[in-house]
């Protein structure tokens, strides 16, 4: 068997690989040996098979196998002989003209084939030790801390149903349409939207015309949309 490099260039490697065809020929020998006790030919007693017969009926059957064995051999050799971690698998290109590879089948010439591949790059580990790191902190002052709290208690402050009018602060559960000049507008409409009257989700003035709502009740609320909202009409 011969092995030659033939590119060396960044991550790709490729070589040019020859298999003798006496090595092919003891691959068939050896699993034909290994087959004659197990087929059954007409004519022949099981194990008595003349080997030159066996090798006339299933001779390009088992040098099939043997050039597929072979190729996998030498090619796992190359990647452990040099210590090779492939990035995928490699690409392997067999004879293509009709004579050489009928020769090869054939028993009567070498297997030349090339194998190309790319290989993952040495990863060399850095000496950590004299690595220094600074730790980063914030100052938060209490009154930053004091307003996040309120925030979060606002936002999980329970609601109960409630008799009477919607007064600021309270929390109202509605369902709206918005117009213009009648018309329905994309993204104006929502069905059991809450809203706390006062927080000022909605634009100025919609919240303001809800205080003093009860259950039930229905309303007209007109208001100006700002001229840098975002989804205005």
């Amino acid at each position: 068997m011969q092995v030659t490099e033939t590119l060396n260039e960044g991550l790709r490697r490729e070589f040019r690989v020859v298999v003798p065809a006496a090595e092919l020929d003891a691959k068939v020998n050896q699993r034909l040996d290994e087959l004659k006790d197990r087929v059954r030919l007409n004519g022949f007693r099981p194990g008595k098979v003349p080997a030159q017969h066996l090798k006339r009926v299933y001779g390009r059957a088992v040098m099939a196998e043997a050039i597929e064995a072979a190729v996998q051999e030498v090619n796992a050799k190359i990647v452990n002989d040099n210590g090779f971690k492939l990035a995928g698998q490699p690409k392997v290109t067999l004879p293509e003209a009709e004579n050489e590879v009928q020769g090869v089948v054939a028993g009567n010439a070498d297997l030349s084939y090339s194998i190309a591949m790319e290989i993952l790059p040495k990863i060399e580990l850095a000496d950590f030790k004299g690595l220094k790191l600074e730790k980063l902190t914030a100052e938060i002052p209490d009154s930053e801390v004091e307003e996040g709290v309120k925030r979060i208690a606002e936002a999980n402050r329970p609601y109960g149903a409630k008799d009477g009018k919607a007064a600021t602060g309270d929390r109202v559960v509605m369902s709206f349409v918005g117009t213009v000049d009648g018309v329905p507008f994309e993204g104006g409409s929502a069905e059991d939207a809450p809203i706390v009257l006062g927080s000022g989700q909605f634009i100025p003035g919609f919240e303001d015309q809800l205080v003093g709502i009860a259950a039930g009740e229905t309303r007209t609320v007109s208001v100006t949309f700002p001229e840098a909202y975002p989804t205005r009409p």
